[in-house]
């Protein structure tokens, strides 16, 4: 099934011209990553021939693997677009909503509503038993009383997975998820967790308490919110040796913005201002924050998406009107 269509995207600077004037280092410059962003009308291709890929569906969640893009429809669809370019749908939900996506060795981890985890491979749906019975779960919550979520999944260097629960901390799995283990306090309110792929013993999450941080993969935990007027951060990623990381005054969104700080500084964040809005109205989302080397991206519920060639220093927006961003990656 092909589902590609051009369409008309306010292109307010070809992403080739921005990335072609930076300063970076021959591979960098050798691979410009494409930027694609996940909207409730489709999946929007920001290049030269802006288009829009599997047209009229909510897409929630997509990631990237040697075989292709995953993606997350409607909450209740996996799609897959193989090496032609044309999307299969591989599978579908109706009594669960999809979150989250990761691509494995062969196969693909989706988070759900009601915090549990599928494998999906070969055309089959499995649910990973022994994630329904680990420690704590009776303790998992959300603060309007409804079920938990699995809302991030992130792979370590050495395989290991740690999936982020809202509202039940991170849990970690050593055993190619055979089994798991509580990391993180259940009521940090993790939104969304990081691995750093130069650094195998960091993970970094945006919490509801600003920014959590191991150096022994999960083991221990310490926060940073020195310098951040507000603490309640949805969104992170790590560019080149910055962490970027939004930030607001909670869950309606209020003074919410992207905030930077090197990765080996704690207490030295600053807010990223240049090119960029004083405020947003909304919070910058889990998922809708993505880097590659030092060039970061994020889009904003208004349709709004905002590029930086340089760690976070220095912004402009490359696109506007789109639909309300729900993810983003650069590929």
């Amino acid at each position: 099934m092909s589902t590609t269509k051009q369409q008309k995207v306010e292109l307010i600077e070809p992403i080739e011209h921005e990335l072609a004037d930076t300063d970076v280092n021959a591979e960098q410059a050798l691979h410009k990553p494409q930027v694609i962003i996940g909207t409730s009308e489709g999946l929007v291709f920001l290049d030269s021939k802006h288009h829009l890929e599997l047209e009229g569906y909510s897409i929630n969640a997509f990631a990237s693997s040697l075989d292709g893009l995953w993606a997350i429809a409607n909450r209740n669809s996996v799609w897959h677009r193989d090496s032609n370019g044309e999307w299969h749908q591989v599978a579908s939900m109706d009594d669960l909503r999809l979150n989250c996506i990761l691509p494995i060795k062969g196969a693909v981890l989706v988070g759900t509503s009601e915090a549990h985890l599928l494998r999906i491979a070969d055309g089959s749906t499995q649910r990973i038993n022994c994630f329904e019975s680990a420690e704590g779960r009776s303790e998992w919550y959300t603060p309007w009383g409804g079920p938990p979520d699995v809302r991030s999944i992130a792979v370590g260097e050495s395989g290991e997975f740690y999936v982020n629960v809202h509202v039940g901390g991170i849990l970690r799995s050593d055993d190619h998820g055979k089994s798991w283990q509580p990391t993180i306090d259940v009521d940090a309110d993790v939104h969304e967790v990081r691995t750093v792929p130069t650094r195998p013993d960091l993970v970094l999450a945006a919490t509801a308490g600003g920014l959590a941080i191991s150096q022994d993969k999960g083991n221990s935990w310490s926060f940073d919110v020195t310098n951040l007027p507000d603490h309640y951060s949805r969104a992170l990623a790590v560019c080149d040796q910055t962490i970027l990381m939004s930030a607001s005054m909670g869950p309606s969104g209020k003074k919410s913005a992207i905030y930077r700080r090197p990765l080996d500084e704690p207490g030295t964040f600053e807010k990223c201002e240049q090119g960029l809005p004083e405020w947003f109205s909304d919070n910058i989302n889990t998922g809708t924050l993505a880097t590659f080397k030092n060039i970061a991206v994020f889009g904003t519920r208004e349709g709004q998406v905002f590029l930086s060639s340089d760690a976070g220093l220095t912004w402009k927006q490359i696109a506007a009107d789109l639909a309300p961003v729900f993810c983003v990656n650069l590929i």
